[in-house]
């Protein structure tokens, strides 16, 4: 495993410091965890900015959009469909295994 030292402004070490006693973990815990975090969002906006700066130095053909009304609808007929598919699942799963809901009537 790897070593790196880094300097902190005071109050960030008592900042950490507070955390490290309040939750009975160690520092290097918490840099570490806040360190990982970081870095996948550092990774998501990079790789966004590559995948834009691709885009855009592509052909023109490859710059198709499609307007965002469309999105929404698009969105809208898949999370209907996945609803549907999951009940049909369930009523599927139930008829094999041979239980159903009871209803909720009195004798």
């Amino acid at each position: 495993m790897a070593m790196l030292t880094l300097r902190l402004s005071d109050e960030l070490n008592e900042r950490l410091d507070w955390l490290a006693q309040r939750s009975g973990r160690t520092k290097s815990h918490f840099v570490k965890k806040m360190i990982a975090q970081s870095i996948e969002d550092m990774e998501d906006q990079v790789l966004g900015e590559l995948a834009i700066k691709e885009l855009l130095e592509g052909p023109p053909e490859d710059r198709q959009t499609i307007p965002w009304e469309q999105v929404k609808a698009e969105l809208r007929e898949q999370e209907l469909a996945d609803r549907s598919n999951a009940k049909i699942n369930k009523r599927s799963k139930e008829s094999r295994s041979g239980t159903k809901k009871s209803s909720n009537k009195k004798n």
